[in-house]
């Protein structure tokens, strides 16, 4: 059973991780090239394709891609006034400092890949209901201010806080959060005009599922 996961994951990277970079960033360029955007949005966009996929290969790489994609989307986020995603990165880049040593220790250098883990059904359940209760009191809060997007950005921005801490752990259950701010984001992005972005946040709403399948399989031959 081992093996035939190994090998079927390997036949699904061969075709899955060009085609998904290849083809978003394509789709990037050409949103560069026919909308005059920001050649920023272009860099954080590609470098965050790369990223994602590295992530769900659980590749220790995926953080130098990672740090680009932060820090170029930083200052788009500040272009829109969107505060919730600035907040947001900045504890992104916090938890990635720390993470990079909490992956260091877990990581098995012989398969080249951190070691995965997961959630109890309780404790997903727990989580899910404060998660709902933080976004709404994150979008009240929001909404006071001069946000553009105070809902989506409420939305995007209390589930990444608990995907990323997910994601530094090592549990799988981190692609679920992903997926929720991924489409939010989409939205989002898609309403203030920057289709670079809007591009970026399809495709890893794509890599969620490839992401949890290849966080699972550990889990299917236990």
């Amino acid at each position: 059973m081992s093996t035939t996961i190994s090998y079927r994951n390997s036949k699904i990277d061969s075709w899955y991780i060009p085609i998904f970079v290849i083809l978003g960033a394509l789709l990037q360029v050409i949103c560069y090239w026919y909308h005059d955007e920001s050649f920023l949005s272009l860099v954080s966009g590609i470098s965050g394709l790369i990223a994602v996929v590295l992530c769900a290969r659980k590749r220790m790489s995926m953080y130098i891609f990672s740090f680009v994609q932060l820090f170029t989307y930083v200052i788009l986020a500040f272009q829109q006034n969107l505060y919730g995603e600035i907040i947001e990165n900045s504890f992104y880049f916090i938890m990635m400092v720390w993470g990079m040593f909490v992956w260091n220790k877990a990581y098995d250098r012989r398969k080249n890949e951190v070691e995965s883990r997961h959630l109890s059904v309780t404790k997903n359940i727990l989580l899910a209901i404060g998660v709902c209760m933080a976004v709404f009191v994150s979008w009240r809060i929001l909404a006071l201010t001069d946000d553009t997007h105070p809902f989506l950005d409420a939305v995007t921005t209390i589930p990444a806080f608990v995907g990323q801490v997910l994601m530094t752990l090592r549990y799988r259950e981190q692609w679920i959060y992903w997926f929720i701010i991924d489409i939010g984001s989409i939205i989002m992005w898609i309403s203030i005009g920057d289709y670079i972005m809007a591009v970026q946040f399809i495709f890893w709403t794509i890599n969620c599922v490839y992401g949890f399948y290849r966080w699972t399989t550990k889990f299917l031959v236990n």
